[in-house]
């Protein structure tokens, strides 16, 4: 796959985000990736599951090729939101489907709970609507301010080298061979010591207001997916699809946290029919 150019865009606040565009035809896919990703690493899922559809690839505030500012207002997660539906913009509502990964799923649930009935769908891989308990939230939010702080310490070659370590992407980092190894590391070495350290801050899922009670009012249809070696997120997956009027899950055999990489196709699969079936429904 010949990877799109890089364009760059400036959202309503001012921040200068990169998108990546692929052309087609019906209804568009807007793709959000995890922390210390960028748009780029959600390429291959989009060609697996699009059949077609237009798409767009956003790098997050602080990662990839998008701006990384000082003030941590831009990396609130209000404003994530906000940067994010002024990049999408205007469209006919249940439209646009929202495909976000980790952290880019939390965006995506953030979203769907500021406009609760606009999109065509929310797809989440991997991720989490917040932490509701207060105690547990702010033991987490300590946590990503001392992450942070330790990025910035270390420098990203050893933070990353550190972050992959974790027992959360032992399934992955197992599945990649030398080649692809070296290709995710230069991927999230490349990416700025300031952003991501902010987007620890600011972004973080102890930083973010939980939208566990939102759920029950959205209206678009909600797909969780989680790697069946994930196990926490598994359980998150099943209650996400509970709490949402329309939601359902998809869990996949043999993969863990970054599913769509360790098993891009049976992770593309359901994604592919869910979005079928959504602008099925959207147009009768």
């Amino acid at each position: 796959m010949t990877e799109p150019a890089v364009e760059h865009v400036t959202a309503a606040d001012g921040t200068s985000l990169a998108v990546r565009r692929l052309e087609g035809t019906g209804n568009p896919i807007v793709t959000l990736h995890g922390f210390t990703g960028d748009g780029s690493t959600m390429l291959p899922l989009l060609e697996a599951c699009r059949n077609g559809r237009p798409a767009m690839a956003i790098d997050l505030v602080g990662h990839g090729a998008s701006a990384s500012p000082e003030s941590l207002e831009h990396y609130a997660m209000s404003s994530v939101v906000d940067q994010v539906l002024s990049l999408i913009g205007p469209h006919d509502p249940a439209t646009v489907h929202l495909l976000g990964y980790s952290m880019g799923g939390r965006v995506a649930l953030s979203i769907a709970a500021r406009a609760p009935w606009y999109f065509g769908s929310i797809i989440t891989v991997s991720s989490t609507p917040g932490i509701l308990d207060p105690v547990q939230r702010t033991a987490r939010y300590e946590a990503d301010q001392e992450r942070a702080e330790h990025l910035e310490t270390v420098g990203l070659e050893s933070f990353i080298d550190e972050w992959l370590s974790l027992p959360l992407f032992a399934p992955y980092v197992a599945a990649l061979g030398d080649t692809e190894r070296a290709q995710t590391i230069a991927q999230r070495c490349s990416g700025n010591v300031l952003g991501l350290a902010n987007s620890l801050r600011g972004t973080g899922t102890g930083s973010m207001p939980p939208t566990w009670q939102t759920l029950p009012s959205v209206r678009s249809p909600v797909l969780a997916i989680a790697g069946a070696l994930d196990t926490a997120y598994v359980e998150i997956a099943k209650r996400i699809a509970e709490a949402a009027p329309f939601g359902q899950t998809a869990i996949i055999d043999g993969v863990g946290h970054v599913a769509h990489h360790e098993n891009c196709s049976a992770v593309a699969a359901p994604i592919a029919a869910f979005l079928e079936g959504c602008d099925r429904h959207g147009d009768l």
